[in-house]
């Protein structure tokens, strides 16, 4: 399921980088000169050093949409076999982005399907969809927010207005629902806008004009 989005801004932790060098060669006494390596010492506040510790204990999450629809695409072919449902049917499958999802198809038992996937009985390829749908979500707005850091950087006086293209790029992104299709036995996706167009998670970008 999708929940609140936010901008990807650099954290508010206290650093302080400082060059710490090795004491210098002894002069004179036909000591040889020693290049010294500099070392950078940063220092994390107390409450980053909490975070850092925290998001060690978390498990890896992967957000790329392609590991979750190759998850997604052996777990529903597994799910079709238990009700006998041929692996080259074809399906479609529509996530709305609350959690739900509807399955269509001619098979008259892919309603047993979508029962298990909103139901949750089908865990696996319920959070490899969701996943599928996350993740091409964050990747529309860290497309966007890589494409305004570059325009600011050439134009900074465009900085505010890029920021704010991202923000509404972010939040219509967050309104897409998904759309999975499994055909020939092979499942693609994409996002869906609300006029009902699928595009890929770059498609359709383009920064404000001055």
């Amino acid at each position: 399921m999708i929940g609140e989005t936010y901008a990807p801004y650099a954290p508010n932790i206290v650093q302080k980088a400082a060059y710490a060098y090795n004491s210098p060669p002894p002069q004179g006494g036909g000591a040889t000169e020693k290049k010294e390596d500099a070392a950078v010492i940063v220092e994390l506040s107390e409450a980053a050093q909490k975070g850092v510790g925290l998001l060690s204990q978390l498990p890896n999450i992967t957000l790329d949409p392609a590991v979750h629809m190759a998850n997604a695409e052996t777990e529903l072919k597994a799910l079709m076999q238990k009700y006998g449902i041929p692996e080259g049917e074809t399906v479609n499958i529509t996530s709305s982005g609350d959690g739900t999802f509807v399955v269509e198809g001619d098979h008259p038992l892919l309603s047993e399907v979508e029962r298990e996937i909103n139901e949750g009985t089908a865990r696996e390829l319920r959070n490899s969809l969701i996943g599928a749908h996350t993740g091409s979500v964050i990747s529309r707005i860290g497309a966007a927010t890589e494409m305004a850091m570059k325009g600011a950087d050439a134009n900074p006086s465009m900085m505010e207005t890029y920021y704010d293209w991202v923000l509404s790029v972010a939040n219509e992104a967050k309104g897409m629902s998904f759309s999975y299709s499994l055909q020939n036995g092979e499942l693609s996706g994409s996002l869906v806008t609300k006029q009902g167009t699928a595009i890929a998670h770059n498609e359709g970008l383009e920064l404000p004009v001055a």
